[in-house]
């Protein structure tokens, strides 16, 4: 298996870039420097699912529309798009169900293509965790009484 384990969005504005994905995915991201790159780094989450990355803005780093798409997995999508609309964003692709989970993409303040995904809950889940918690796993049935 092959697994995404680091990303990097090039960005010409650091500061506008910040300002735009903190607002629209509600994190803060931690600022550095070395090399004559500067970054902003998204925060980690601890485990081994899911990546991280960065903001970067150096010689090298050029936004663009076109090329390799990250997508950013994120629960409220919805809220996501609208939220990068008023923070000067468009949006490319709306938020569209695709087999069982939900996508969209965005065009961040730097001119980036963003998708953002999220898994959907199959209402079928909800049963069998409730049919599970029912039956004990022990052999004792929670319903007799």
């Amino acid at each position: 298996m092959v697994r995404a384990s680091w990303f990097e969005i090039p960005v010409t504005d650091l500061d506008r870039a910040v300002a735009f994905y903190e607002a629209v995915f509600a994190v803060t991201l931690e600022r550095d420097a070395s090399e004559g790159e500067e970054a902003a780094y998204f925060p980690a989450g601890d485990g081994p699912v899911g990546s991280a990355g960065a903001l970067v803005k150096g010689e090298s780093y050029v936004p663009s529309i076109d090329g390799t798409r990250v997508y950013l997995e994120f629960a409220d999508i919805d809220g996501a798009v609208e939220r990068a609309v008023a923070a000067g964003g468009s949006v490319l692709f709306a938020p569209t169900e695709v087999d069982d989970t939900l996508v969209a993409e965005i065009r961040d303040s730097e001119g980036n293509r963003v998708a953002l995904r999220a898994d959907l809950e199959d209402p079928d889940d909800d049963l069998d965790d409730e049919l599970e918690r029912l039956l004990d796993t022990d052999g004792d049935d929670a319903l007799d009484t």
